[in-house]
């Protein structure tokens, strides 16, 4: 729109310079030439400055979208390292729950085991001590019964050789002599002297007391 004014403006005063002389009319149009050339030149000047202004706007504004880029870019990288970080710890944490969690769990399986062990080797222990106590108390008890055989054995050669005096001497009718020797041939139980025979040893005593 500019240029356009300009060349209209050049029309009209060249329209109004009709009386004057050549050599006037071309000093004119050259100074009319050189001063629309500096229009000219100062238009493109001034063109090319908005162009450079707008060229360092449309930088600027690209430098400020590419910062506001790098920035988001960052705090993005900021924010998925800081999540990741996070998740890290969590995970982390988690894991050393497990861990915890499994090592409780070992613990207990490991008590269980030593506490069957413990019952076992109780058991085997009362198993032990049980067995050696019956066999002592088993040969105890055989050594009890011996003894009491042995001193049963010695009263009834006791009690044979009680017969044997008395039916020797002969002081006893042969009833008498017969109811010992029955008796000295049968089985004798300690508990089941012949009464004859103790009346008999009483009487013997008696006699050897009054002999005295």
């Amino acid at each position: 729109m500019k240029l356009i004014s300009l060349l209209l403006l050049t029309l009209f005063l060249s329209a109004c310079n009709f009386g004057e002389s050549p050599e006037e009319i071309a000093a004119k149009k050259l100074q009319e030439k050189k001063a629309f050339e500096e229009k000219i030149a100062a238009a493109k000047e001034v063109q090319l400055k908005k162009i450079d202004a707008q060229k360092e706007q449309e930088l600027a504004k690209i430098e400020s979208q590419t910062t506001l880029a790098k920035l988001e870019k960052e705090q993005l990288l900021e924010k998925i390292k800081l999540e990741a970080e996070a998740k890290k710890e969590s995970f982390e944490a988690k894991l050393r729950d497990l861990e915890r969690a499994d090592s409780m769990e070992i613990k207990r399986y490991l008590l269980l085991i030593l506490f069957l062990l413990l019952v076992i080797i109780s058991y085997f222990v009362y198993l032990y001590f049980k067995r050696k106590h019956d066999d002592q108390l088993r040969a105890y008890q055989d050594n009890l019964n011996k003894y009491f055989h042995q001193q049963e054995n010695m009263t009834r050669m006791r009690i044979a050789e009680k017969i044997i005096d008395t039916v020797a001497s002969g002081k006893l009718a042969k009833e008498q002599e017969s109811e010992l020797i029955k008796a000295l041939s049968g089985n004798i139980q300690p508990s089941q002297e012949p009464k004859l025979l103790t009346e008999t040893t009483e009487d013997a005593q008696i006699v050897q007391e009054s002999k005295k």
